[in-house]
């Protein structure tokens, strides 16, 4: 019976069970949570490269706007027409690369051919703005080779860096930029490449991170919610096997007493099984307070519990309910009220507080005191009857 008492207990008993589903029933349905992480990274980097594109074409579109205010005001534009046309070109493309559904497409080598097509436009678009244009448009770099080395992955990373290397070096032999210039707009090039694709990883990372994270508890919740119902049915059997050996007459209460004290856990987990998170408290005391044989009239705050609280719970307003209608006389009263403390009061209208305490009260104290560190109480009413009152901090250490 002690092993029914513990809350760690008896969340310990369908470790085989929960091993079982770990294996048979993860949310992969392949037998582990591997296939979800493999999934999951894969996801993530759809995610991360679909944002990405997205957010790229929104700077393209600041791009084109800030090219076509320079070319208004002439600011060291050249070819004016030429450029003019450039710039309309790339605003149409920008326009129709952003009705692409990415994250689809780039699953497929559709979507990467596409992509490449666009790495390989940017870099020329660019290319021919700095040819034809001037060394100022060669500020232009700092957004392109990064955003293509972000949305780029595997060899094609490498492949297309190199392209824009390449495209750096041939125009810049042919503009008129002294070789100190051109050698640190180049290493800036560079080292903004470097700082996108650290930033890139560690958002990768972390986002991955977040998505096994979510996974993790979401397959834990399944086994919780699992083990909740397997200890709920066990309970409920072996007080029903209980009960089949319940002798006649007064012997027979014992039987009775601790089947209900069975029970009394089951609800809690039963309730577990129904929530999927914290216990409801006024549900919980009403569903105890209806296995009683006689009405008892429940007031309740809403609160709520975790599991282990609401267990102990569970059994501190069971045993008193069973002391009420055993020893007491109706109306029977249980109220729950919350604060900075939880109170438990159960009021009947018997002949009062008498006698030392049985062994439910000695259970409740032993519960209450120890296992809430609280503090229990059972007194004479003025007008007739008694009141066992349970006060327990609202967060047990």
């Amino acid at each position: 019976m002690s092993g029914l008492l513990n809350a760690e207990a008896t969340s310990a008993w369908p470790i085989a069970d929960a091993s079982g589903l770990r294996r048979d029933r993860s949310p992969s349905g392949r037998g582990g949570a591997a296939p979800i992480a493999a999934d999951g990274h894969t996801d993530v980097e759809l995610d991360f490269r679909s944002q990405a594109l997205r957010l790229g074409f929104w700077l393209g579109w600041l791009s084109i706007i800030a090219i076509l205010a320079g070319i208004a005001l002439d600011i060291g534009a050249k070819h004016r027409w030429l450029l003019l046309t450039l710039t309309l070109t790339a605003a149409a493309c920008n326009t129709v690369a952003m009705l692409v559904p990415w994250r689809e497409w780039l699953r497929s080598g559709r979507g990467q051919m596409l992509l490449d097509i666009w790495s390989g436009g940017l870099i020329g678009f660019v290319a021919l703005l700095v040819v034809g244009g001037g060394a100022s448009f060669t500020l232009l770099l700092f957004l392109a080779i990064p955003f293509i080395a972000v949305v780029q992955m595997g060899w094609r990373r490498g492949f297309w860096l190199a392209v824009s290397a390449g495209t750096c070096a041939l125009t810049a032999s042919l503009i008129p930029l002294p070789v100190g210039a051109t050698a640190m707009r180049l290493a800036l090039v560079a080292a903004a490449v470097a700082v996108a694709l650290v930033l890139a990883r560690t958002i990768r990372h972390e986002a991955a991170a977040h998505r096994n994270a979510a996974a993790r508890a979401d397959l834990e919740r399944t086994l919780a919610t699992e083990a909740n119902h397997r200890i709920k049915n066990n309970l409920q059997t072996a007080a029903d096997l209980l009960l089949l050996g319940r002798p006649q007459g007064d012997g027979g209460r014992a039987f009775d007493d601790t089947a209900a004290r069975i029970r009394s856990i089951a609800t809690v987990h039963r309730l577990l099984t129904e929530a999927e998170g914290p216990v409801d408290a006024r549900t919980l005391l009403s569903r105890v307070a209806e296995g009683a044989p006689v009405p008892v009239s429940v007031e309740a705050e809403q609160l709520t519990l975790d599991a282990s609280t609401a267990q102990k719970l569970g059994i501190v307003a069971n045993e008193l309910i069973t002391n009420a209608f055993q020893h007491g006389a109706a109306p029977i009263v249980a109220r729950l009220s919350g604060g900075r403390e939880i109170r438990l009061q159960v009021d009947d209208w018997g002949e009062g507080a008498q006698g030392p305490d049985g062994l439910g009260l000695q259970l409740v104290r032993r519960m209450v005191e120890q296992g809430l560190h609280g503090h229990f109480e059972l007194t004479a009413l003025p007008g007739g009857g008694s009141r066992a009152e349970a006060l327990f901090p609202e967060q047990p250490r």
